[in-house]
């Protein structure tokens, strides 16, 4: 039999990327620990828009394979009640950023027109201007069109150095040149048959070949939004697409080294980090968000910093003797948003077998839906003797752990 408990704390191997629920007003001993050890800091924070965002999540088999049914979950407020409020909020990030960054570290700050002027001020006070290095324009086409005005289609990132000795590759950011050929220069083949454009200049020739690249300006037009339908798509407000910030942190990082992202929402920063071997520390004031960034990262080499519900939902789990196996049913969720008609089984979006004790609950495995397997594993097998503690994570991205009431005799808290 099942019980509910909770942890503070879950950790898978050695634990050395970090997601973190909290906020920089109370800044966690986690994240404060990393002073002075990473390497790059991207902040993609609210941009004051007044408005409050939400988030679709998909659930089910059905919901993960097809795109629906899905639940209409609240995301974040992006309110303040002026902007003192919110350029004091965005002081405490963007001095937390600088004091994370070593000193070959880079600090990127994203944001869009209505505070981007006044971001850029906060920054040359706080980095220095003679540490500015770049306002890189994204521009999209995403969105309605303005009648009253040009139609606002950019945000800004403004791109800082921790040091003198900051670290900054552009080849490793190359573009096809075929695509950036200039409309004012000859076209011509040499002799070996490669195609160029060429201009004259002094006397002297200058070719370009098509198949050498060329490296990206400050202004970025490659780079679309995300679209609705777009697989990289988690259903949280206002995601950013991982193009982007690889572009961002490519010429920054190297393999092993560390970035962090204190607004992480979605987890794009970090997944980019995943894919280009460098550890990552994310922090997030709202736990599902954490739960949402768990899911498209690694099962593995984590500590998750987040609270578990106590709630008393029970779960639908136990052994069966006769086939030798654990059995998942799901969970008794009842009540918005969950839909009166949906299955125990389709609430759960993942679950992880392991052991809690006191405060900590340490994964052995995680299994998870995904566009790519969107059916649940919903048994596995185990003898009796050897049964775990469960850590399951609902639709909604609430957080549950299960202790199985034998082990609780054998570890007390």
């Amino acid at each position: 039999m099942y019980e509910q408990t909770t942890v503070r704390r879950t950790v898978c191997g050695d634990g050395e990327n970090l997601l973190v629920c909290g906020t920089v007003q109370r800044l966690p001993k986690e994240i404060l620990a990393l002073r002075g050890q990473v390497q790059f800091v991207y902040l993609d924070p609210p941009f004051m828009t007044g408005e409050t965002f939400r988030r679709k999540r998909v659930y089910g088999e059905k919901g993960w394979r097809r795109g629906s049914p899905s639940l209409s979950l609240e995301g974040y407020a992006d309110r303040f009640a002026d902007e003192r409020e919110y350029l004091r909020f965005l002081r405490r990030l963007v001095s937390t950023s600088r004091e994370l960054l070593q000193e070959e570290g880079v600090f990127c700050l994203h944001l869009d027109w209505r505070m981007s002027a006044q971001g850029r001020v906060l920054c040359d006070r706080l980095f220095g201007k003679e540490r500015f290095l770049n306002e890189i324009i994204w521009s999209y086409e995403s969105g309605g069109r303005s009648k009253k005005c040009f139609s606002r289609k950019h945000d800004t990132i403004l791109m800082y150095a921790r040091s003198a000795k900051y670290r900054f590759d552009l080849t490793r950011v190359p573009l096809p040149r075929g695509e950036h050929r200039k409309n004012h220069m000859a076209r011509g083949i040499d002799e070996t048959g490669r195609s160029y454009s060429s201009i004259v200049s002094g006397g002297r020739e200058y070719r370009y070949y098509d198949d050498d690249p060329v490296y990206p300006g400050d202004v970025w037009t490659d780079i679309g939004f995300l679209q609705q339908q777009d697989p990289e798509r988690t259903g949280y407000p206002t995601q950013k697409p991982e193009k982007l910030i690889e572009r961002l942190m490519k010429p920054v990082v190297q393999p092993g080294d560390r970035v962090a992202d204190l607004c992480c929402g979605s987890g794009t920063t970090l997944a980019a980090a995943e894919k280009l071997g460098c550890l990552y520390a994310g922090l997030d004031a709202c736990p599902e968000a954490i739960a949402v960034c768990q899911a498209r990262l690694k099962a593995e080499n984590l500590t998750v910093i987040a609270p578990t519900a106590e709630d008393s939902v029970p779960l639908n789990a136990g052994y069966d003797e006769e086939a030798g196996r654990l059995r998942i049913g799901g969970l008794e969720l009842v009540g918005p948003p969950y839909p009166e008609n949906a299955k125990s089984l389709d609430l759960v979006e993942a679950w992880e077998i392991g052991r809690a004790e006191k405060d900590v609950f340490r994964t052995e495995r995680r299994y998870q839906r995904s566009f790519q397997y969107p059916a649940l594993i919903d048994s596995l097998s185990l003898g009796r003797e050897n049964l775990p503690d469960l850590l399951v994570t609902d639709a909604a991205g609430i957080r549950r752990v299960y202790r199985w009431k034998e082990n609780q005799k054998e570890n007390p808290d």
